[in-house]
């Protein structure tokens, strides 16, 4: 089914379904240019045989740059080659003098084994590359070490398995000419602060060993690359940008789920219609990968496709959190080709050749431009005809895009922000780099200004130790193991199920998705969780056969911590404010949820103890909105809520990053007040934008509540999946009027 009519087929699915086709676009194909560039007569052989002939401009300049020695991003689109653009010289260099070693490092694991299969393709005989991550069996790590010349690894093993060892790959350092860092669009928040730290004691101890190697980064289009690579290493980078690429006609199609309480706002569900959309493509011929918003919409999608498309369909789930050997299983499955559907997180909106996608279904917004614009590229590779379609939520951000579907395509991307300054993830680094090295004073030139103080405050705790002019590491314990790069709570807790490990679970989110009584779904099958122990990070579960799904309740307090930044919005003495904040939370309920109608069948109260997180935040105080009366709380509740839910259009982040509190009289305050905080220890330098921008946030902010049909606020304006109050009270005229004041 070579040639086929993506339009027809969307329209085809949506007359049989209640819900509206909001917009229906084809981004037109685009062709290449090529750039002209001498190349290895080996090199150039080996492409030719994969049909390559010659390579894309913006290939050639990436190739050039690199060289030249010049630190380089490069921040093209989807399938638009950026992986030959760092392979070629890589092979060219280790070609002409296999001494030389390489260090690649990808976000996943499963990226790693894809990109380690591309490059062993090309047959290079004097480039000798290896996986070395956590996967890998203990006894090939020493053969890795001694043999290897090209590592393929992620953020995460080169912080706890490298560089605390960097003695035993003194010999691979010395030798490192490049290292290459894919995906960086995707290193924000905590996550993308940790890799600034940990490849900032990268390159430190690569100057210890006497080498300066080129970095190399690559990224999907963002509005920062240059920016955001320069901060993950302190270096000065240059930026490759422009698209050369061919692309086929890529048509888009925004299907909004059909009302069922008009009054209410409520919808059907995004997901049910996802699965429906899904199975039907499937069923038709197209091979489709669907992208659900975490583990349990994942495992939910993949249970109601069950029932749906033929019995001849091969359809699989890929997430995180499964052992490794079950990702491999299913890596194997993807790779070959023998799947129709595949159900995933987004581990698989990265740059990994599943091959032959014809259609993308997403279901809800992402949460940013980049990572919708990345799924979207999935599927049409090189000059296929293709499809994309967005399953609509019925929250606020969703609803807002379904009335401006413009924003998807005309706004440009976001920026990806990090903070190499933030204090507690400097010292957790500081410490490892203590370790792995003494720290001298000049050390702050690579590690970052935080580093001293980080260090003072390890001192003052009797983890340091001066002696000389160098600072030494004072514990016996070695400090990477304690720190987990994709948390900032620690290693993750293991999933058990009658001494079968299932998987794994950050911390943070064990109290939301593990606490006693929940329902954990693992490969389609639910579980029920019996205990939680916090010292072995084990959860236990059982097999259990239930018609619901679990969602928790929880309430937070907060004080204010460290004012930053003043600035007078609006009228009436309206201000707002940028600082450090602690935030209390506390999980105190849980509800059981019918699986087929999302109907509460019970509310059971929970005594779990409570977490806090120290962060930053933006805050706004009303101190003259005493005529709004009993609709005070209600309009600051209700403000809070849309102001969270569209703060992703500012800012890199998603609608779960954020966290909020909104009181009538808050005593650091004297007055009303919104909290909106970060939900990262530190801050991850979403508020600061937030503050910077709060003139168009809360603009739009007004627009979403005030365009919204429903009467009295619903999930598309005011209200909020996650809220600890259960969405009471909520005023939306009252938010109207509050906000007028902003933008007055």
């Amino acid at each position: 089914m070579a040639d086929w009519d993506p339009e027809k087929l969307i329209a085809e699915w949506a007359e049989q379904h209640d819900g509206q086709l909001v917009d229906v676009r084809t981004v037109a194909a685009r062709e290449p240019r090529y750039g002209t560039l001498e190349l290895e007569p080996l090199i150039a052989s080996r492409l030719a045989e994969r049909g390559v002939e010659r390579l894309y401009l913006h290939q050639a300049q990436a190739i050039t740059a690199i060289r030249d020695g010049r630190h380089i991003v490069l921040a093209v689109g989807t399938a638009s080659g950026k992986s030959l653009a760092f392979q070629v010289p890589i092979m060219e260099t280790l070609h002409n003098d296999p001494r030389r070693s390489a260090l690649l490092l990808y976000p996943t694991k499963a990226l790693a084994q894809d990109q380690a299969r591309s490059l062993r393709s090309f047959r290079i005989p004097t480039i000798s590359a290896s996986i070395y991550d956590g996967d890998t069996p203990t006894e090939t790590r020493v053969e890795i070490r001694r043999r290897a010349n090209v590592v393929l690894t992620n953020p995460d093993m080169l912080h706890m398995g490298i560089l605390p060892f960097h003695d035993r790959w003194g010999d691979f350092l010395h030798r490192l000419a490049f290292v290459v860092v894919d995906e960086i669009h995707n290193l924000r928040g905590v996550f993308g602060t940790h890799v600034a730290f940990v490849l900032r004691r990268l390159r430190r101890l690569c100057a210890h060993y006497g080498a300066f190697p080129t970095f190399i980064f690559a990224s999907a289009t963002i509005g920062n690359a240059a920016e955001l690579a320069s901060n993950l290493t302190g270096l000065e980078v240059e930026p490759i940008a422009a698209d050369y690429s061919p692309t086929g006609d890529r048509t888009y199609a925004l299907w909004n789920p059909g009302l069922t309480d008009p009054e209410l706002g409520l919808r059907r569900s995004a997901l049910s219609d996802a699965t429906s959309v899904f199975s039907f493509l499937v069923d038709h011929g197209r091979k489709t990968i669907a992208f659900a918003r975490g583990r349990k919409s994942t495992e939910l999608m993949y249970r109601w496709v069950q029932g749906r498309v033929t019995k001849d369909k091969n359809i699989a789930t890929y997430r995180g959190g499964y052992t490794p050997a079950q990702r491999r299983q299913i890596e194997e499955r993807l790779f070959g080709g023998e799947l129709d559907g595949v159900i995933a997180t987004n581990a698989l909106e990265l740059g990994i050749d599943v091959g032959g996608l014809d259609a993308v279904v997403v279901t809800t917004f992402p949460g940013t431009l980049s990572a919708f614009r990345q799924q979207a590229g999935r599927a049409g590779r090189s000059r296929q005809a293709s499809l994309v379609v967005l399953s609509a939520g019925e929250d606020a951000l969703d609803q807002y895009l379904m009335r401006h579907p413009q924003e998807l395509f005309d706004r440009p991307t976001e920026a990806v922000v990090v903070n190499p300054a933030n204090p507690q993830l400097a010292e957790a680094h500081t410490a490892c780099a203590a370790y792995e090295l003494p720290l001298r004073i000049d050390d702050r030139e690579i590690l970052g200004p935080a580093m001293e103080e980080a260090a003072n405050r390890l001192v003052q705790a009797g983890h340091l130790r001066l002696k000389e002019d160098r600072l030494y590491w004072a514990r016996r314990q070695r400090p990477a193991p304690s720190i987990d790069l994709r948390s900032s709570s620690g290693p993750p807790y293991q999933i058990i199920a009658r001494k079968e490990l299932l998987g794994t679970l950050d911390g943070d989110r064990v109290n939301r998705d593990a606490h006693p009584g929940a329902i954990y779904l693992h490969l389609g099958d639910s579980y029920l969780v019996e205990s939680i122990d916090h010292q072995l990070r084990e959860v236990r579960v059982t097999p259990a056969s239930v018609d619901y799904y679990t969602q928790t309740r929880a309430e937070t307090d907060l004080s204010i911590l460290e004012l930053t930044a003043r600035a007078p919005v609006g009228r009436q003495g309206v201000s707002i404010h940028l600082g450090m904040v602690d935030v209390e939370s506390h999980v105190v309920a849980f509800q059981k949820k019918s699986l087929r109608t999302r109907d509460v069948i019970e509310t059971i109260d929970l005594d779990l103890p409570p977490t806090r997180l120290t962060t930053a935040g933006i805050w706004l105080t009303f101190p003259g909105v005493a005529d709004l009366g009993a609709d005070l709380l209600g309009a600051l509740h209700a403000a809070e809520h849309a102001g969270i839910a569209l703060l992703p259009l500012m800012a890199v982040c998603d609608r779960w990053d954020i966290g909020g509190l909104s009181t009538n009289f808050h005593p650091d305050t004297g007055t009303a007040t919104i909290f909106i905080h970060e939900g990262y220890a530190g801050g991850a330098g979403i508020a600061p934008i937030a503050f910077e921008r709060h003139d168009r946030h809360w603009q739009k902010t007004r627009d979403l509540i005030a365009e919204c049909p429903c009467s009295a606020g619903c999930p598309s304006c005011v209200q909020s999946p996650k809220c600890g109050n259960l969405n009471e009270p909520l005023s939306k005229t009252g938010a109207i009027r509050l906000l007028d004041l902003i933008l007055a």
